[in-house]
């Protein structure tokens, strides 16, 4: 708060109250740890979403496909799979570019057929 920290507790899944007397110019900055995780589908658990954090990541294709793109994680820990700038939203699996759905105009696969190593 204001370049200070707050003496605040953080529950996941809940909200954060900061009870204090607002004033112009008052500044609130989040940090919020993000780790990879995989969301599959209900009925075919080896097809799933990747999110960084709460962000859905985008496959940015070249050509339009007709299969689901095949990709391989580490199976103890998905992030060793995965490179990148966590600052741009931008990774890489292999040769694969990821980023944001959200900032995705072109061709972009959002499900994956998912392989562990």
């Amino acid at each position: 708060m204001n370049g200070k920290p707050a003496n605040v507790k953080a529950v996941p899944g809940s909200y954060v109250q900061i009870n204090r007397v607002w004033k112009s110019g008052d500044v609130v900055e989040v940090k919020m740890p993000f780790q990879f995780h995989l969301d599959p589908v209900m009925d075919q658990q080896n097809i799933a979403s990747l999110f960084y954090g709460p962000i859905l990541l985008a496959a940015q294709e070249t050509e339009a496909r007709k299969e689901w793109r095949k990709i391989s994680f580490d199976a103890n820990d998905i992030g060793k799979s995965i490179s990148g700038d966590p600052k741009q939203l931008q990774f890489n699996i292999g040769d694969v570019v990821f980023k944001p759905f959200y900032d995705s105009y072109g061709r972009h696969s959002v499900y994956l057929d998912v392989q562990f190593n």
